[in-house]
Parts: structure tokens; sequence; C-alpha cells
């Protein structure tokens, strides 16, 4: 170009403006279109001009990570503009995000020749489970400043002059592409979709606990049979990764604890998980035997409900009174556990590594699992308002509730 002046078009194409166009110029440009039409009609081309589509391999300065993948697809219109578009591969990419990424794919692509660095560079993320196409012009002025502007679907096709399908057609439902894409991902890294090793000790402690499971079946048929609270306290001893796998948080990181000694009383469960701030669970149960709404006009929670909130409102309002001694036991009792030593019928849960900072304060949840769900929106809406009413960390569970957040078979 003469120029170093541009504009956008009404058709929202870059045109060159100036007095120094000269008429050579805009005779050469009609006649580079009348060319770029006739070629299209005699291939028969009415939608649009791709001149390639390809998965696009490129390195890191200084081997410094994992050689990254994207899909590249470059297009010409009807203004001579080449538009490369730049699209993510989500989970099978074998590096950063193309965002990420970006300067490298841009050098790599101008440096091997692929495209002239006047080309408008489009950064392009497929739909996923909370998005939809999102697309950005990328922009990389000198000192490597890079810029985006953010731009709708509609603009882009038009600027690349395709069919929609073109973009909607996504790269993971594409046979050929799928195939380049695992070829390459297994030279970059053959070990790229190996699970990762885990300690012979974690496996060793996964097998225990998977051979003494208690299952679904057996608690969901003891709950059916009106089991009463002493009956369900002795099955879930049995197997105190049970109430982990509905709250624990690493899942795999957890310390079970049973009839746990607090203010001359006992805590039916106590589970100790988390990371950097230990999250302490209380966890208070109620027999089966009962609907957790009285079914009268009032519909009330069941009395037993009513003495499980008192229990954990008592616990609590000790914890918080004492929450520095609180913090430096319950801490101290982790520690004695992790070294081998057995307190309150202690379950370990497979990863037993340290993961919380015993200086930093600790987080107490509190929950209540009892009796029956008849109505769920009308006793789910009960139970939201009672927990906001307490201003307590409650959360209130009926033994159906419990039963579908089990992974278990």
């Amino acid at each position: 170009m003469t120029t170093n002046q541009k504009n956008r078009s009404e058709n929202g194409f870059y045109t060159t403006v100036g007095e120094n166009v000269s008429k050579f110029e805009h005779f050469r440009n009609r006649l580079l279109q009348l060319l770029y039409f006739r070629i299209k009609n005699k291939l028969n081309i009415r939608n649009t001009m791709k001149v390639n589509d390809l998965i696009f391999r490129y390195s890191f300065r200084g081997n410094s990570k994992r050689d990254g993948i994207c899909r590249v697809r470059t297009f010409v219109n009807s203004h001579f503009r080449l538009i490369v578009l730049i699209t993510d591969l989500d989970l099978k990419k074998t590096s950063d995000s193309i965002t990420n990424s970006i300067e490298v794919i841009y050098n790599s692509l101008i440096d091997r020749l692929i495209v002239p660095k006047n080309s408008i560079f489009i950064e392009h993320y497929e739909p996923s489970s909370i998005s939809s196409h999102i697309f950005s012009i990328v922009t990389i002025k000198n000192g490597n400043e890079t810029l985006w502007e953010d731009i709708s679907f509609e603009y882009v096709i038009k600027l690349i002059e395709c069919d929609e399908y073109e973009i909607k057609s996504l790269t993971l439902q594409n046979k050929v592409l799928i195939n380049e894409i695992e070829k390459l991902r297994t030279i970059i890294d053959p070990h790229l979709d190996l699970p990762s090793q885990v300690e012979s000790s974690y496996l060793i402690r996964q097998f225990e606990i998977e051979d003494n499971i208690i299952s679904k079946l057996e608690v969901s048929e003891l709950i059916n049979n009106n089991a009463i609270e002493h009956q369900l306290l002795e099955l879930l001893k049995r197997d105190l990764s049970i109430l982990a796998e509905v709250y624990a948080n690493p899942n795999d990181n957890y310390i079970c604890l049973s009839d746990f000694p607090m203010n001359g009383g006992f805590i039916d469960f106590v589970l100790l998980t988390g990371v950097s701030r230990m999250d302490v669970f209380l966890i208070e149960i109620k027999g089966a035997n009962f609907n957790i709404l009285n079914q009268g006009f009032y519909q009330k929670f069941n009395y037993r409900i009513e003495t499980a909130i008192g229990q954990i409102r008592d616990r609590l309002g000790y914890i918080h009174r004492n929450m520095d001694e609180f913090r430096k036991n319950i801490h101290s009792i982790r520690e004695r556990v992790i070294s081998g030593e057995s307190l309150h019928n202690s379950f370990i849960g497979p990863d037993d590594t340290i993961r919380v900072d015993k200086n930093k304060d600790v987080n107490i949840h509190s929950v209540i699992i009892g009796g029956r769900t008849i109505d769920d929106l009308k006793e789910s809406r009960k139970r939201s308002d009672l927990e906001w009413s307490l201003s307590l960390p409650i959360k209130l569970e009926s033994w159906d509730t419990f039963l579908r957040k089990l992974r278990r078979n």
C-alpha cells in the first residue's frame, strides 16, 4: 500500500484511502477482483475461497514448553484480504491455550512463509458448556505488544465470505482433523494420555477402602426399612468413606472420625479435609423412621430435626468461643492420625499428604442428615428457608437427598 491510512467501508472490510492511491492501483485492484470472480465461477466456488485447513504445530523458544498444536484456516475474500483463523483445540491441545501462545503462533506462521505479515489474524474458541463461539482479531505491534478486539460470529462470516457451516462444523467432529491431531499428539509426547503415576501406598489404601465398602443398595434398603438412628450409625461406622464421598474436597484427601468428644457431649461424625485452610465438617445423624416435615397445616420440621439443630448450635457456640484452642486441638489430632495413631475410630483416605496449614484459620461446616423426603420441591424450599433463618452454617439433608449424592454403585 502507498498510504498508511485505513478505514472500514460499509461492508465491514478494510479499504485504502488517501491521495496517493494511483489510477493504476485502482485498475489493478479492479482487474484482480474480476479475475477472482472468474476463478470462483470457473471452479463453481460459490461461498468462500479457503486456501488451506491444517493442524499447525509450533515450538516455543529454547524448548521451554512442550510443542503446541492448533487449527489454522486461511481464507481470501473478494477484497483480497487474507484472513487467518486460529482455532484452539480445547482438551486436545498439547500446551498452553492459543491466547497464551498467540505471539509464538503468529511468528511461526510468518517465519515459515505460511501466511504474510499483513494478514488479518483471528483467534477462535469453539463452543463449550459455558460459552458459544468466541472470536477476537489479534494485532501484534512492534515490540510484541498484543491487542485483542472481540468480534461477532456474524462479522467473521462476513469477513471470510463463507457459509456458516464452515465455522459451525466443529474441529473435534472432523475425522480427518482428529486423526491428524492424534498423530501429532503422539509425536509430541507419546505419554500424553497416560494416567499419572501414583504411589504404592496410595493404591494399597485405595484397595483397602474398596474391599470394605458398603454398597448404595445396602444403605438404601436400610433407609427404606425405616431404620432408627442407632442402626444407621452402626452402618456408617463400618465404612466412613461414605461421608467423605459426599463432603470431602479433595475427594481422596480426608480423615473421618466418629463419636468425637466435645464440651461434655459427642458429635456423631467429624470430617477433616480441604486445602490450605482445613474444612471441618460436624455431622449429626438422625433416623429414617420419620418424615422430615410434619404433615400438619404449618408443616414444621420434625422434633428430631429441631433436636439436632439444638445440638449443632451448642457445638458451634463452644467452638467459636474457643476457636484458637479448637484449631490447635483439631490439627493436633490430624497430625497424630496421619502419623499412625488411632483416635476416635479414625479413617484416612488414600491420599495422606498434608495439604492444610495448621497456622491458618479453619472453616467449620455443619450437616444434619435425617428423616425422609415426601415432596422434593416443597421441602427444598423449607430447608433453604431454615438454613437462611438460622444464620448458622448448617446444611440439612434428608436420607433421600443424601442417597442421591452417592457415586458408588
